[in-house]
């Protein structure tokens, strides 16, 4: 996988149609859940041309079954890539959507439109894929819902670059090697006072003085502590997915104890704003409000705890690897009963399974529904029913 850089915005040609923009974030979130093909041509500002994507994503996984090949007529971008052609309103749409992301803009512009695009890479929606839609979509009680696996498209407000920015990285005074070190030195000092930074170095110890010593040089390059934590952050939910499996490997226990971590830090995000609860909902620990937060330790705690639970499982996982079952629609018919216990009704259970519908929800509506969800869950009595069902719901908290 490509450097990682600031405000870099990725292009993606299929089939002679052009797709995008995607933030680097949200570009590696779709390339990580499997949704980039090998015969995707990549672009972004730097490139000369169009580039094909396993020599920008190298593919780590079997190559699926090939799909038709790129036309010619996408051609190398100039400021941008050059849209591709249509002769069909359809087409115009520009719209993009693979198994479980969705990525779509304005059909009015040649130019490509922030304000257009929507994609799914919060962890939410989570919910739609892991359970709720799943469990609709069988019991058929509202015809022509969404298929499992899809996941709800929530909006988040895209960052602004700065003017003039061509997301090509800029020449920085080179470092010496002792400063890095002593700045890495301090950096641990300060780190191991916090839970999360504790487990990820005891389990990960080459990766966590790989990424103090990356901190300390944009450190001493005077990079604004925002761009380190993104750094951070970005690195840390890059670990956590590659380990997802081993999370969900963990024991029963562990896995309610991430469950508990991240309601109490929804909880704790909403007390402090909406925003907050809803930037982490449909961005993660990458959302530019929960970088803010992070910036003191006392305000960031409960992401921090959420983090440290997740490493924590991983660990567990990683020791003495547990199996568990899949969840059934009976399982599923008891999550509602306890959804139903919160005050749920028809209405709810369908918004909250068609992503369209959950997409237009405000904001605290959608923060109140996801803690409810994790706390139907919390509360099934059958120890081996709340398992199956926390298995397939925590899988897009550790792996989105």
């Amino acid at each position: 996988m490509t450097a990682q850089q600031p405000d870099i915005q990725w292009y993606i040609a299929r089939d002679g149609k052009q797709h995008g923009p995607l933030s680097d974030v949200e570009m590696r979130t779709f390339v990580a859940q499997g949704h980039l093909k090998p015969t995707d041509l990549i672009w972004r500002a730097g490139f000369p041309d169009w580039r094909p994507a396993p020599t920008v994503f190298p593919f780590q996984a079997p190559e699926p079954p090939a799909a038709p090949p790129q036309r010619a007529s996408v051609s190398r971008p100039s400021a941008a890539p050059a849209p591709a052609s249509s002769s069909s309103p359809a087409a115009a749409e520009r719209s993009f959507e693979p198994d479980r992301i969705r990525v779509a803009r304005d059909s009015g512009s040649d130019a490509p439109s922030k304000k257009g695009r929507m994609i799914s890479v919060g962890l939410l929606l989570v919910l739609v894929a892991g359970g709720g839609g799943w469990y609709l979509w069988q019991k058929g009680s509202f015809g022509g819902g969404d298929k499992p696996g899809e996941i709800a498209t929530i909006k988040a407000p895209p960052a602004t670059p700065p003017a003039g920015s061509t997301g090509e990285t800029t020449a920085t005074a080179p470092v010496s090697t002792a400063a890095v070190e002593e700045g890495a030195q301090e950096l641990d000092a300060k780190f191991q006072k916090t839970p999360m930074w504790s487990v990820v170095k005891r389990e990960f110890p080459d990766w966590y003085n790989e990424q103090l010593r990356e901190a300390a040089k944009l450190s001493a390059q005077n990079e604004p502590q925002l761009a380190i934590n993104k750094h951070l952050a970005e690195a840390l939910v890059a670990l956590r997915r590659q380990h997802a499996n081993e999370a969900l490997a963990a024991s029963t226990d562990k896995l309610k104890s991430v469950a508990n971590a991240f309601l109490a830090n929804l909880k704790s995000l909403g007390e402090r704003s909406v925003g907050a609860c809803y930037g982490f909902i449909s961005q993660g620990e990458t959302a530019p409000v929960v970088l803010e937060i992070m910036q003191s330790p006392e305000q960031g705690a409960s992401v921090q705890a959420q983090v440290a639970a997740i490493f924590e499982a991983i660990a567990d996982g990683r020791k003495t690897p547990t199996s568990h079952d899949r969840a059934a629609k009976e399982d599923y018919e008891v999550l509602v009963q306890e959804l139903t216990k919160l005050g749920w009704k028809e209405n709810d259970l369908k918004v909250f399974s068609n992503p369209s519908a959950l997409s237009r929800e405000p904001p605290a509506r959608v923060c109140k529904m996801v803690q409810d969800w994790f706390v139907a869950h919390l509360s099934v009595a059958d120890k081996a029913t709340q398992e199956r069902l926390l298995v397939e719901t925590l899988k897009p908290v550790v792996s989105g």
